[in-house]
């Protein structure tokens, strides 16, 4: 049986499920924070635009970050392998 863990706030900081429904917004947010478009977040980006069903707070967001990509505060990054 595995042990509970205290629930001080310290120890559900790091609680994946507080990100449920919240995801696109992460993505965001990471985009923003770090001024780039990483491939991973790209990937997951262009999944939420393929859902027929946004609900209007994911719309607002995919406008911020296509504001802040037209702007060039946001720049997608391109993973190049290395040759040997």
């Amino acid at each position: 049986m595995y042990k509970q863990l205290p629930t001080h706030p310290a120890f559900t900081m790091f609680n994946t499920s507080q990100f449920v429904g919240k995801d696109l917004e992460v993505l965001v947010r990471t985009a923003l924070t770090h001024g780039e478009l990483a491939p991973g977040i790209a990937l997951a980006v262009e999944r939420y635009r393929s859902k027929s069903s946004l609900t209007v707070v994911e719309q607002r967001q995919l406008q911020i970050l296509d504001s802040a990509i037209s702007d060039g505060c946001v720049v997608a990054v391109q993973v190049q392998s290395a040759k040997r």
